[in-house]
């Protein structure tokens, strides 16, 4: 059984010096043959949340040309011709190809962004074996950060790539280079990655946007809130950046969303901080995302562009343009107002109140704050069990006949359960809450889509209303017109599933998911 020749990476180690040469590594015999030199820069690129790497995939950009290889071997998987250099870009900007396919797999929203740029100086070589054969090629580099004047090399890196059939005389050579392990080590291709990554000063997985903490059910229920925050705020921190740089528009939905789940976990546990804190750090809190919302609205409306277009038929498609340039303008505008408040004295001293906040270590006092020393288990039965109660006792009242605005209502309180159950979910056991979640999101969505048609189509209103009358907006009047009515039509189905989708939620499968995890002794 033939076995598919496996490229071997071995790194020089520090203490055996820049002088060690190729041929020092070979069994006795065998000699090397030096072939030809060259110089080349290798660009990294991974979302902000790392979903390449994440699925084992390394997008890197070399002499004019985008591939993607596999983490585990090294080995090229897909190509395309990229020039330029850009500091990001979207997959549905690519050619269509393999590659394409595989990126947009991963994500349709988020950007690739250049996370390093690596020098590269290689020399290619034969290695030959006793009877002058060639039974591999060997590649030595030299990696050093690019674009820095007077940069030291990070590493000193051998790709060995054995040709086929010569299986003992491998075996044989990797003999040799484990004798010589205090020269060299060998390192697969996923740790050239991860070196390549920390030597340009960037942290792998470094960045979520999910609630990742690990609580202790028997803490005060103070201290568990405070690693909430921490988080939280860390999450809006590291948005900021990419807010202000525009790169894609998750940065701004994931400072949203952080803020939302501070807000609600604030409002929702009554009795942890004093009152009046609370109360000021919550109105500077829903300020804030009343400073984000028309820019984030904006975004929605451009990410549904293409959805659009294919709402209308191709005569009406051309006259909707102008709808998206003015929505482009008006982003624009939204952009520089808020990077301008960003920056502001008022938000950058409220940040470090905020986190001086977040970090205190002393206990509440317990006249103002009477919950604060109650332990997070208890604290955490007590707020799901109201809050989840209250989702079906809203939920039974929907009617046919109900309003935008209720079920807008409902659609809140679903999420503020669902903030709940992520906050604590790490003290109860996995199989319990994981399913309560799932059913709680089937739910989310419907009401989520439901909403979303009604603020568009009441956004489409108000344009269609401003348009004044005339031959030149005729067009843009009918497409718009247009855009309302299948927009409606889609919402009245969303509105029809709800009563479908709401029992499945309010029944007793569901119900005894609760019942399980609100009987779980908390860990």
């Amino acid at each position: 059984m033939h076995t598919t020749p496996r490229t071997v990476y071995l790194i020089l180690n520090q203490s055996a010096g820049s002088e060690l040469l190729p041929e020092n590594l070979l069994p006795s015999g065998w000699s090397i043959r030096a072939g030809l030199s060259r110089k080349e820069v290798r660009e990294f690129y991974d979302t902000f949340e790392w979903q390449a790497f994440n699925e084992g995939i390394a997008v890197v950009k070399k002499r004019r040309t985008l591939l993607l290889a596999d983490l585990n071997t090294g080995k090229e998987t897909s190509s395309l011709p990229f020039a330029g250099s850009p500091s990001s870009f979207f997959s549905d900007t690519l050619p269509s190809s393999h590659l394409k396919e595989i990126l947009t797999s991963l994500t349709t929203i988020r950007a690739f962004v250049k996370l390093c740029s690596i020098e590269a100086i290689s020399t290619s070589y034969r290695i030959l074996d006793d009877n002058q054969k060639t039974i591999a090629t060997l590649t030595s580099e030299v990696l050093s950060l690019a674009n820095k004047e007077k940069q030291e090399p990070f590493a000193h890196i051998f790709s060995l790539f054995p040709l086929k059939g010569f299986g003992d005389e491998m075996e044989l050579l990797e003999k040799s280079l484990s004798s010589n392990h205090h020269e060299v080590r060998e390192l697969c291709f996923r740790e050239l990655f991860v070196l390549n990554m920390h030597a340009a000063g960037r942290n792998i997985q470094d960045y979520s946007s999910k609630i990742q903490l690990d609580l202790d059910s028997d803490a005060p229920v103070h201290n568990s809130v405070r690693q909430l925050l921490q988080s939280t705020f860390s999450v809006m921190c590291a948005n900021e950046e990419g807010i202000k740089r525009q790169i894609d528009s998750e940065f701004l939905h994931d400072y949203r969303v952080a803020i939302r789940r501070t807000r609600s976990i604030l409002k929702q546990l009554k009795g942890v901080f004093d009152p009046e804190e609370t109360t000021y750090y919550l109105n500077f809190f829903r300020e804030l995302g009343k400073q984000t919302s028309a820019l984030r609205d904006q975004d929605v409306y451009l990410l549904r562009q293409a959805t659009y277009f294919d709402y209308l038929p191709p005569f009406l498609q051309l006259s909707l343009r102008p709808f998206f340039t003015d929505i482009a303008l008006s982003r624009k505008k939204l952009h520089k107002t808020l990077c301008r408040y960003l920056a502001s004295s008022e938000y950058r001293s409220f940040l470090g109140e905020w986190d001086a906040f977040a970090h205190r270590q002393s206990t509440p006092d317990p006249e103002r704050s009477p919950n604060a020393s109650l332990s997070t288990g208890d604290v955490a039965l007590h707020t799901i069990k109201k809050a989840w109660k209250k989702v079906i006792r809203h939920g039974r009242q929907i009617s046919r006949e109900t309003t935008d605005a209720e079920l807008h209502a409902l659609r809140i309180d679903c999420k503020k359960l669902r903030y709940l159950l992520e906050f604590f979910s790490s003290i109860f056991p996995h199989k319990s809450v994981a399913p309560v979640i799932g059913q709680l999101k089937e739910l989310q969505d419907n009401l989520g889509d439901f909403v979303d048609y009604a603020v568009q189509l009441h956004f489409l209103r108000e344009r269609l209303s401003a348009l004044s009358p005339g031959k030149e907006e005729l067009l843009l009047a009918a497409s718009t017109g247009a855009l309302i009515a299948t927009l409606f039509q889609k919402q009245e189905e969303v509105r029809s599933k709800f009563h479908k989708t709401f029992a499945s939620f309010d029944h007793e499968k569901t119900s005894e998911l609760f019942d399980d995890l609100l009987n779980e002794n908390p860990k």
